[in-house]
């Protein structure tokens, strides 16, 4: 099994390396998005703004890093698929695209942190709410380009299921985080993080669950 996910999660990793047009366009979207940010607050900007911008420029990192999951593997690689059991294609996807996009967050955090600072104080409850809820919008992007894959108009697909699994991660992750940068601590955003890790697990086990019906159908 290990050595199975292995290749599953070094094959992803080989097609995005060969295929980089998309990756820069990710890093140019954000760099120019952090940059007007910066021209248009003259360096200021509130804790409540910055906290808003920040989970635009994530959301957009996850749509466009994680959507495409599915539909970019190529006919020779389906193939090989159907040898290999569904369940871990799927625990290939959801590892790999959350630490492709845990990467490229924290690229993007360092430069949002540069030009427009950084107004948390409590940083170990923002990185675990940030990693949590990260990871949530990319199992549930992962889940919905698996469905999205095997019908004829992918991207209507992927708009109608992916917006309202995403909406409660986004609400919770968000509040969380604008609680911290306002000043919170780990007591105030307990109950909300507790929530979001069980929505996550819950998006987890439903890509389990029923992967193996929509991969083989």
């Amino acid at each position: 099994m290990l050595k199975q996910l292995r290749w599953l999660i070094y094959k992803d990793l080989q097609i995005d390396w060969r295929s980089k047009y998309p990756l820069a366009g990710i890093l140019l979207y954000i760099t120019s998005l952090i940059i007007t940010s910066y021209l248009s607050f003259t360096g200021f900007i509130e804790p409540k703004t910055w906290n808003a911008l920040f989970w635009l420029i994530l959301l957009f990192i996850s749509i466009n890093a994680v959507a495409k999951s599915f539909s970019q593997e190529e006919d020779r690689t389906l193939y090989y698929f159907h040898l290999i059991r569904p369940e871990r294609i799927i625990l290939a996807k959801l590892i790999y695209y959350s630490l492709y996009q845990w990467l490229l967050i924290g690229g993007a955090l360092l430069v949002y942190t540069i030009f427009l600072g950084f107004p948390v104080k409590e940083m170990t409850p923002f990185l675990v709410n940030l990693l949590v809820g990260s990871f949530g919008l990319s199992s549930a992007f992962t889940m919905v380009s698996s469905i999205a894959s095997k019908t004829n108009n992918n991207a209507v697909m992927m708009a109608i299921l992916g917006f309202p699994v995403i909406i409660p991660i986004l609400i919770l992750a968000i509040s969380n985080s604008k609680t911290i940068v306002l000043g919170g601590s780990w007591s105030d955003i307990n109950d909300n993080l507790i929530t979001l890790l069980s929505v996550n697990v819950i998006i987890i086990a439903l890509s389990y669950i029923l992967f193996p019906f929509t991969w083989k159908s």
